[in-house]
């Protein structure tokens, strides 16, 4: 992953291009510095790796960029979120490129002979935080894995970047709380991952784009609220069938199922964090412990149950 090359160094201290070259060994990344005349000395930070569960990791990096260099993934986890905090890189897959800036965040799923490059210029500050899976845990917390490598890019909603500001204040945080926010950015990831494809063809005008964004990060801000479909059309600026119509041509599915869906991508969560069935299905929304299973085995394939640890 190209962020977690420092992993396990908790002071701050600087680290020399030969510092990342054993770390690009360590973690199956290629770095190059193009500047020929530059200093040894490449980044001067902190890097926290938290592991949150098996095949389950967080990492925080907050790094001065002293000399611009370039990183490639070798061997990548198949499932990434990367999340800028503070600063900008470029990123590459393929033919495909991006500039991540700060409050932006990508999904990235890579098969093993897909590669990621990185470039991170000088002069900057970085803070990143990234959250990988690897199969195993993708497994565990029954998440497809994706049959081909793409990206999707999106912006942070206004409370994961709170949650986050805290994560960056205190970092010695409970572990059931960096859990709870770790499954926070893979619910929202995931979910934008599935729908963007769809939403990228749909031409609409910024302003009402932004509406639609307002609406889907109430709803998946706090899914377990009773919506109406007036009250959301009053939130949206929009007729009642004007938000149904554009909501589900801009993401694919319907704005009531995407109420379902975050419902029981919450109470998973519930589920996951060692919540009864009972628990999860009242957090969520759900008044009767019965529908909400049934629901929740059609969407997921498994009981609820089986989640509990």
């Amino acid at each position: 992953m190209q962020y977690s090359h420092s992993a396990g160094v908790f002071d701050t201290r600087t680290f020399t291009d030969q510092d990342l070259l054993t770390f690009g060994k360590r973690y199956a990344l290629d770095y190059r510095f193009p500047d020929a005349l530059r200093s040894s000395n490449i980044l001067e930070g902190q890097v926290r790796e938290l592991s949150l569960r098996s095949g389950m990791q967080l990492v925080y990096s907050n790094v001065q960029v002293m000399e611009t260099y370039a990183s490639s993934s070798l061997d990548p986890a198949p499932l990434n979120i990367i999340i800028m905090l503070q600063g900008s890189v470029s990123l590459s897959l393929g033919q495909e490129r991006v500039e991540l800036r700060e409050k932006m965040a990508l999904t990235l799923s890579l098969e093993r002979e897909m590669q990621l490059d990185a470039l991170q210029l000088s002069g900057q500050n970085l803070k990143v935080l990234t959250l990988s899976l690897d199969r195993a845990a993708l497994a565990n917390l029954q998440v497809p894995e994706q049959r081909k490598s793409g990206w999707t890019v999106w912006r942070l909603p206004e409370y994961l970047y709170q949650g986050l500001v805290q994560f960056r204040g205190d970092m010695s945080l409970s572990q059931m709380y960096l859990e709870g926010l770790s499954l926070q950015i893979l619910s929202k990831g995931l979910v934008l991952d599935n729908s963007s494809a769809k939403s990228e063809d749909v031409r609409l005008p910024p302003q009402e784009r932004l509406r639609l964004e307002r609406v889907r990060d109430l709803i998946v801000a706090s899914p377990q609220e009773g919506y109406s479909l007036s009250e959301l059309a009053q939130i949206a600026a929009m007729s009642p069938s004007s938000l149904r119509s554009k909501f589900k041509a801009c993401y694919g599915h319907t704005l009531f199922d995407f109420i379902k869906e975050q419902r029981l991508q919450r109470a998973r969560d519930y589920l996951l964090q060692g919540f009864s069935v009972q628990q999860a299905a009242n957090f969520s929304g759900y008044s009767y412990a019965t529908n909400f299973t049934t629901a929740f085995r059609k969407y997921f394939g498994v009981a609820p149950s089986s989640l509990i640890r």
